[in-house]
């Protein structure tokens, strides 16, 4: 099992830990573990993507250590708030249609999800219930699937994982 589905797996367990009342510790740590779930399942798609050769494991792992949270974040936002009639200038040309329902869930999910891992890890004023933590956890299986339903040859997945890299550098061209 790859480690993002032990995440999630993980998450589970520790949402229902305690059978009557949860531990604020227990859930906050479920919250973290969802959103590092679906954060390592793109990282770890994208660095295959990026290194392809099986002798590459090294240079795999150096690279899937460059992907950062904040530009994960607003690559995604672009994704989900993409306007059709005013699609974003540095991404029309490398997608030709607006982005499907598939992707616009996963990038939702994503900018969600890592809003919810922040106010779970540094929050302390915020108090979760166990259905909150269970939506989120669901929220990160909707968008695992959504994307395991992405055409692993396809543009809009290929242009998700560059993008989620080079979003930045793709807004200076």
């Amino acid at each position: 099992m790859s480690l993002a589905m032990d995440l999630l797996k993980q998450s589970r367990l520790l949402a229902n830990h305690e059978s009557k009342r949860p531990r604020q510790a227990s859930l906050r740590r479920a919250v973290s573990s969802a959103y590092y779930a679906l954060f390592h399942q793109l990282v770890d798609a994208a660095s295959r993507k990026l290194v392809t050769a099986k002798s590459g494991l090294v240079i795999r792992q150096r690279v899937a250590r460059v992907f950062g949270h904040a530009e994960m974040k607003k690559f995604c936002q672009t994704l989900a708030n993409w306007d059709q009639n005013q699609p974003p200038k540095h991404l029309k040309e490398l997608l030709q249609l607006p982005p499907s329902q598939d992707l616009r869930t996963l990038a939702n999910a994503f900018v969600e999800l890592q809003q919810a891992r922040h106010e779970a890890d540094y929050d302390i004023s915020r108090r979760f219930s166990r259905d909150d933590v269970l939506a989120l956890i669901r929220t990160t299986e909707l968008a695992v699937a959504a994307f395991e339903r992405m055409d692993r040859k396809g543009e809009e997945r290929q242009l998700l994982l560059l993008g989620l890299a080079f979003n930045d550098r793709w807004q200076r061209n």
